[in-house]
């Protein structure tokens, strides 16, 4: 068939709820939270930014749950691996996501010639975003919610297999 089931495999645990998957979303849908309100501390006086910490801890449910949720029964290590993966992607889908949507409303202002100098400013919006996020706090809690995160769902993979 061309559809046929997954029977066997890596990918087959893929598709498969798990308590570790469970407190690996909730934990960095907490950690994208608290990292949003870090950022927005950053910003202009007066920037609207209405969904940014929904936005950035919906990013971490999905890496929590995808990520750091799958990365459990290999030790303590493999698990701090994969929370700080986790926490370092959340951040880069972050800073994707939104220099893309600020370009996007430029772009509806007309401020582009062609598609070519809308992505070079979706680079340059990034890059800027990116230098404006090197901070202790937002990191910090980047970091060390990944490390404690990935030892979390460790600990709860051990906990309830």
């Amino acid at each position: 068939m061309f559809f046929a089931l997954e029977t066997g495999g890596r990918n087959a645990a893929i598709a498969i709820p798990t308590a570790a998957r469970l407190a690996g979303g909730i934990w960095f849908f907490v950690v994208g939270w608290i990292a949003a309100l870090q950022v927005l501390a950053t910003f202009p006086q007066g920037t609207p930014a209405t969904y940014f910490p929904l936005s950035i801890a919906m990013i971490g449910l999905w890496y929590g749950w995808s990520v750091a949720g799958r990365g459990v029964g290999e030790g303590r290590a493999v698990a701090v691996a994969h929370g700080l993966r986790c926490a370092v992607q959340m951040a880069f889908v972050g800073l994707v996501v939104f220099s893309a949507r600020a370009v996007y409303f430029r772009a509806l202002n007309m401020r582009y010639d062609d598609l070519a100098d809308a992505m070079e400013a979706v680079l340059v919006q990034f890059i800027a975003y990116g230098v404006q996020s090197l901070t202790i706090p937002i990191w910090g809690v980047l970091l060390a919610g990944g490390v404690i995160g990935g030892l979390i769902c460790e600990a709860v993979a051990r906990r309830w297999r």
